[in-house]
């Protein structure tokens, strides 16, 4: 039952400081310890340890495809290189203004999603990227395939 929880909580947990309000899994974390009688602290050991691990995951997978891309001739190597250093660039500022970002309205919350939206496609511009692959450098799985907007290779639109 940890297990699965841990896994389906994980998945939207983004948090990597697991104390104080700024953890949005410490209400799950509580209950499970409670439910089933286990440590608090050992509940959260597990979170964090799969939260690591499909971060990890998901990393490799990217990575993966955005080799599949310089292979299939639609990146060449220096857009996957910068794309990749991107991605680690944009991972950094997620998780330094995650705790900021919990105080935003969710009016707020859209505004900068949509103003890093603009800067995403500005710098995918002028590196030569379509913006189709934006959500590679997105963090996290998105809205599904394709991202909340549908577009990009997995959103179902024909890409030849």
């Amino acid at each position: 039952a940890i297990s699965a929880a841990g896994l389906t909580g994980v998945t939207i947990a983004n948090a990597a400081n697991t104390t104080g309000s700024t953890n949005p899994m410490s209400s799950l974390v509580d209950a499970i310890a409670s439910k089933f009688n286990l440590s608090k602290t050992d509940v959260q050991a597990v979170f964090d340890e799969q939260h690591t691990k499909m971060q990890a995951d998901r990393e490799t997978e990217v990575k993966a495809e955005v080799a599949q891309l310089v292979k299939d001739g639609k990146l060449t190597q220096a857009q996957a290189d910068a794309l990749n250093t991107k991605r680690t660039e944009l991972q950094k500022e997620r998780d330094a203004s995650r705790a900021t970002d919990q105080n935003l309205t969710d009016a707020q919350r859209k505004a900068k999603m949509d103003e890093r939206r603009t800067a995403l496609d500005a710098w995918l511009k002028d590196k030569g990227i379509d913006a189709q692959y934006r959500y590679l450098l997105m963090g996290g799985r998105g809205h599904g395939p394709g991202g909340p907007d549908g577009d990009g290779p997995r959103g179902g639109h024909d890409q030849s």
